[in-house]
């Protein structure tokens, strides 16, 4: 399958790419199907969550824990269950990201800490989850300088 793409270009994928969120995003409650676009880039960790039904439609995605080594939270059994994660063996069959907001001024790029993004890679099943252990939704991707 081929998708043209407003920020990326044209993108091809398999149906088996296809990752299914069966309530859609919040504020996008209509996009239910995405697929993850890597960068392939060590030196920039950072992903695209790419709508198939919008073009015009990709969040840049990280893994949070590269940034936060503090970052941890405990998904709830509704979570959990939504997904297809029925017990603790298949952590290795989830993958967490955080949507990544980029203003003009770069160094002020801030990831969503307290919604990130789970998603079950063997049922393709993802959900945005809301965490009660973050009150700050955007976390400051980078240090800032002493005096700022």
């Amino acid at each position: 399958m081929v998708l043209n793409t407003e920020h990326l270009g044209e993108i091809e994928f398999q149906k088996e790419d296809i990752i299914h969120f069966p309530k859609g995003i919040p504020g996008f409650e209509d996009e239910k199907e995405f697929i993850v676009v890597l960068t392939g880039d060590i030196e920039f960790p950072f992903s695209y969550l790419q709508s198939v039904k919008s073009n015009d439609l990709a969040f840049i995605v990280t893994d949070p824990f590269l940034f936060l080594t503090e970052y941890d939270f405990e998904l709830s059994d509704e979570d959990a269950d939504y997904i297809g994660i029925t017990n603790v063996e298949q952590v290795d069959d989830i993958a967490i990201y955080s949507i990544v907001t980029i203003p003009e001024d770069v160094d002020q790029t801030t990831i969503n800490i307290s919604a990130p993004i789970v998603i079950n890679l063997k049922k393709k099943l993802g959900k945005q989850v809301l965490l009660k252990e973050y009150d700050e939704m955007k976390h400051p991707l980078f240090k800032q300088k002493s005096g700022e």
